[in-house]
């Protein structure tokens, strides 16, 4: 039997510990824990010290922290500000279209239309086999960082935090769901399996509504509550449970894991409420504290900076696919000028930016050899650009 050494997890243990305290201490512009977690991981990775390398413990933890992640971003959508509210319909068209949802919506659209353009013209390169899927890398967002920064900020439960965080999640869930498909008609054409992504929202909606039903015919659930404040903690298990089904289900459909994982924290967040905030503080811990941080210093540790500096080719991608990256989301960000000021419309382009530092791992198998260091160099970029100038224009709020 193979030994397992825990040297590695502990390097990255280490240093989970250590980012928080360094970026703290930067006092003019403080630096994101998650970038410093990538900074990190690039240093002690295969570009660096070679401490940390390919490790199956690190592998597997790395992606429970980017699926718990997902789950912890749905938990966090306010989904009172994607209903209508009552006397929606008497407003005017300029608030009906600066709703967080709308806003989302319509900057998705627009900055799917420029990646189409911009996915064409990278696939004339003979950087990218799909034109159509590297639109799809250059119009996602990172809501696995937009998350973390917007809690820093304690910017999660306003409007402004909010409207971000709407946008992040439709681009980011947007993107999965016609990734799963466009993959599904592309190998196996117009099939039954391109319909398996409505098995997943309908056991959505059958658990929601179940749910619903236990809580109106069983009020109050004294015996969860007494339960749930000793060691058992059954209200943790049970979000667990069901963020590990709603993984498993897409997994077993075909379907990428992360639209699981973000619609059984969606599912969480409707289900227990506003009054249920120690269960997500609870919930955060689990997360932050250990899983989360993993999968950052591991994305760090994956970037192979020798690949980029080893081929002009790759060198002059880089800053291609950044400016193409850059130009998209700013352009599309421009409608939170509908809602906000021009300080907070770009600050929010910026911070939408850091989209294909997630989106270039996932994507890794549709983007040609040459290109793939290209785009993992300017995803590091964009998340290390895109929250130090979200931060810096943030600060004059």
């Amino acid at each position: 039997m193979e030994e397992t050494s825990f040297t590695p997890l502990l390097v990255v243990i280490g240093l989970a510990f250590l980012v928080p305290l360094l970026t703290s201490r930067m006092r003019r512009v403080r630096i994101p824990t998650v970038v410093g977690e990538i900074v990190a991981g690039m240093v002690v990775g295969q570009s660096g010290l070679r401490l940390v390398g390919h490790d199956q413990v690190l592998e597997v933890l790395s992606l429970l922290g980017f699926a718990y992640l997902m789950f912890l971003s749905g938990l966090e959508v306010d989904f009172d500000t994607l209903v209508p509210r009552k006397g929606a319909k008497r407003a005017s068209f300029r608030e009906r279209l600066g709703s967080p949802l709308m806003l989302g919506l319509l900057a998705f659209a627009l900055t799917l239309l420029m990646g189409l353009t911009a996915g064409w013209g990278v696939s004339k390169m003979d950087s990218a086999d799909d034109p159509w899927l590297m639109a799809l890398i250059l119009s996602t967002t990172s809501l696995g960082l937009v998350v973390p920064v917007l809690k820093e900020r304690a910017l999660t439960t306003s409007s402004y935090g909010q409207a971000l965080l709407v946008a992040a999640v439709v681009a980011d869930f947007a993107t999965m769901l016609l990734v799963s498909v466009y993959i599904v008609l592309h190998t196996q054409g117009l099939t039954p399996e391109a319909f398996l992504v409505l098995i997943l929202f309908l056991a959505f909606c059958v658990v929601y509504r179940v749910a619903r039903t236990l809580q109106r015919r069983f009020p109050g659930m004294q015996l969860v509550k007494s339960i749930a404040q000793n060691t058992a903690q059954i209200d943790v298990r049970g979000a667990f449970a069901i963020g590990l089904g709603f993984i498993a289900l897409a997994e077993y459909l075909g379907i990428e894991m992360i639209l699981g994982a973000f619609l059984g924290g969606s599912l969480i967040s409707l289900l227990s409420g506003k009054e249920s905030a120690d269960l997500h503080r609870r919930l955060d811990v689990f997360g932050y504290a250990f899983f989360i941080p993993i999968f950052f210093v591991m994305v760090g540790v994956r970037f192979d900076l020798a690949a980029v500096l080893g081929s002009p080719r790759t060198l002059l991608l880089v800053p291609l696919l950044l400016f193409l990256a850059y130009a998209i989301k700013f352009i599309a960000s421009l409608l939170l000028r509908l809602t906000f000021s021009w300080r907070e419309t770009l600050a929010g382009g910026a911070l939408l930016d850091v989209g294909i530092v997630i989106g270039g791992p996932l994507f890794g198998a549709i983007v040609t050899a040459s290109g793939f260091p290209a785009l993992f160099a300017a995803a590091a970029a964009a998340v290390v650009g895109g929250t130090l100038v979200f931060l810096v224009w943030d600060r004059g709020r």
